[in-house]
């Protein structure tokens, strides 16, 4: 198997025949999260036959009063006010309950706006009953995949399978436990950034993403209202 993928959708086309079980099932809808897993998700989509859609994630990042710190995460927030928190890197970093406050309000608010942005006013698909294929570029956060995969499962979803290209070994590890089940071709032991991955490796605007699921999202006549903004 290659070791190296030439953009992120070819990296959903290697998942899809990994997840072909998952082929053209009503009650199966993929998720990705943005930026980078909707370019996945909508590949894996498009060759399984199956709905798509996203679910927003956004890290917490420790509060930087060096401006030449490297960004340190310390949990992170999903849709419906779900919030995942790394208490060691809290202890270690000696993050003040202040701090933590506003860092979470703030990335809340945020991935409120992105929401909008994405789909609009469109309602979030109803996940009751059904199984969630989430997506993402590279599992490198557990906090984040472990805030989608429960976000998942408060609405309603009764299997999660997380799914990605690429992922840190150590973190897939951590997920596997808490997902249904983890599909990840290629992980490596120590971390890399998406480079050593991937040929293209560029950041996936938000232009982008909106313009990648106009054609995939339902219209919110034919959605359920979920309660998520």
């Amino acid at each position: 198997m290659r070791t190296r993928l030439k953009n992120r959708d070819e990296g959903g086309r290697l998942l899809a025949c990994l997840l072909s079980h998952y082929a053209r099932r009503e009650d199966v809808v993929v998720l990705g999260v943005p930026p980078g897993g909707v370019h996945v998700a909508v590949a894996i989509a498009e060759e399984l036959e199956c709905a798509v859609d996203l679910l927003m994630v956004r890290t917490l990042n420790v509060p930087q009063h060096d401006p030449w710190q490297r960004e340190i995460i310390m949990g992170a927030v999903a849709p419906g006010g779900l919030c995942v928190l790394d208490s060691g890197m809290l202890t270690s970093a000696k993050v003040h309950p202040q701090e933590l406050e506003q860092v979470v309000a703030f990335e809340q608010q945020e991935l409120e706006r992105l929401q909008r942005l994405y789909r609009g006013d469109r309602s979030f698909p109803d996940l009751r009953g059904r199984t969630v294929v989430l997506e993402t570029d590279a599992i490198l956060v557990g906090s984040s995949m472990e805030a989608a995969i429960r976000a998942a499962r408060a609405k309603g979803a009764v299997r999660v399978v997380l799914a990605t290209p690429v992922g840190l070994a150590s973190i897939c590890e951590h997920v596997q436990r808490i997902a249904d089940e983890l599909v990840c071709p290629l992980q490596s032991p120590a971390y890399c950034s998406l480079a050593l991955w991937y040929d293209d490796p560029r950041y996936t605007t938000d232009e982008e993403v909106r313009s990648l699921l106009a054609p995939h999202l339902q219209d919110e006549r034919d959605a359920v209202p979920s309660g998520w903004a």
